[in-house]
């Protein structure tokens, strides 16, 4: 007869192997189907055209046979928070499937969404074969939602400090967290070929410590966290104001046909994940210094009108130009405004400055510790010490 920690302890290894595996295998395929579509949007750009009907039909899922999806990210968070119901089974598969119809549309929206969900309800759907408490269903889903993350994002020890943050939580929790995020990781990269973009080559392998670059990670974290708390502020209240006052279907076509309008005046590059723009931030200026002004109003159209998959590429993409811009006028080096304002314009947003310091340690230079810290932390004090996932349903 086994003991009952033994028992215990077997239990977690199965639903962490399990987690990770499947997490890690889902999120490969869908980086693989999300590259996939970029690249047919990239090949036919008239795609951009068909947004209105890609919204239309998204809006059709979450308000008629998938409506039980339709809260997302808070729905998740109430479950974590305090459990009382399964997730929906359908709301991993409906969240890839909707980011994927959005970005063959080239709207300017992200994946941590669908990381997020995708993880959380992969975990949720692996824990119902087993009889967990209250207390480990909350444990497992954060283990889902660090795996999600880890296996989008490619770095793991942020995604289980941020499935910690993103949760307001801090406990004992962050072991089973990382060893779900590292598996996950494993499994997406190494086994099924998942890739991530290398921004670590944009970095010297040593640092030296100096003030001046204290000082300006100091001002960019600032600048990062009036954009973060602008950001916020505008999007609670254009998505407060539309749902108060458009109907779903109308929203969505309205979205649309301004972001088309946009994405006409300024250029493809702000459609999508932007990765291309977002990578040449590291080595020259932005040709615009209001490129990250022009990404910030596509994401607010695209993210509150109607369109799915999160908003945390298009803030990387929006805290490395403007950073780049910043670096450029103030004649530090382009790679290190990118970076800090890749990262503290996401730790303003999201409030999670701890995972975001960590995220510059493993996508660019260790030797960016420090400076990554400072930034990150005054962009979330900066920007209210409440981000995106504070925010009450509107």
């Amino acid at each position: 007869m086994f003991s009952l920690p033994f028992k215990t302890s077997l239990r977690w290894v199965a639903l962490l192997l399990s987690v990770s595996l499947v997490v890690g295998a889902v999120g490969a395929g869908f980086l693989h189907a999300l590259e996939g579509a970029t690249r047919l949007f990239n090949a036919h750009p008239w795609y951009l055209w068909l947004l209105p009907l890609l919204g239309l039909g998204m809006v059709w899922l979450y308000q008629g046979p998938l409506e039980s999806c339709d809260d997302g990210n808070q729905l998740l968070l109430s479950q974590i928070r305090a459990p009382t119901e399964p997730l929906p089974l359908a709301m991993g598969p409906v969240m890839i499937g909707t980011t994927l119809l959005s970005h063959l549309g080239g709207a300017s929206v992200g994946r941590e969404g669908t990381a997020l969900q995708m993880g959380g309800a992969i975990a949720d759907q692996v824990g119902r074969l087993f009889s967990l408490s209250p207390a480990e269903r909350q444990t497992l889903l954060r283990c889902g939602v660090s795996a999600g993350f880890a296996a989008v994002f490619g770095t793991p020890i942020a995604a289980a400090v941020f499935a910690l943050e993103f949760s307001r939580h801090r406990s004992w929790q962050i072991i089973p967290c990382i060893i779900a995020a590292l598996l996950a990781d494993a499994v997406g990269q190494h086994l099924l070929g998942a890739k991530h973009t290398d921004f670590a080559g944009f970095f010297p392998a040593h640092m030296g410590f100096s003030w001046t670059t204290l000082f300006h990670a100091a001002v960019l974290g600032i600048i990062c966290g009036l954009v973060a708390r602008a950001y916020c502020t505008l999007s609670q209240l254009q998505s407060a104001t539309l749902k108060r006052t458009t109907n779903p279907y109308v929203r969505v076509v309205i979205g649309s046909l301004l972001f088309i309008a946009l994405i006409n005046i300024f250029g493809h590059e702000f459609t999508g994940l932007g990765l291309p723009s977002m990578a040449a931030a590291f080595t020259q200026a932005p040709a615009s210094p209001i490129t990250w002004l022009i990404k910030l109003v596509a994401t607010l159209i695209c993210v509150n009108y109607g369109f799915r998959g999160g908003e945390v590429t298009p803030l990387f993409f929006i805290g490395a130009t403007l950073g780049s811009t910043l670096a450029h006028f103030a004649g530090a080096p382009l790679a290190l405004g990118a970076g800090l304002g890749f990262v503290a314009v996401f730790a303003g947003v999201g409030a999670v400055p701890l995972a975001c310091s960590l995220m510059a340690l493993e996508l660019f230079s260790p030797t960016l510790g420090a400076y990554a810290l400072l930034s990150c932390l005054l962009s979330w004090h900066v920007a209210g010490r409440r981000g995106r996932y504070d925010e009450p349903k509107a």
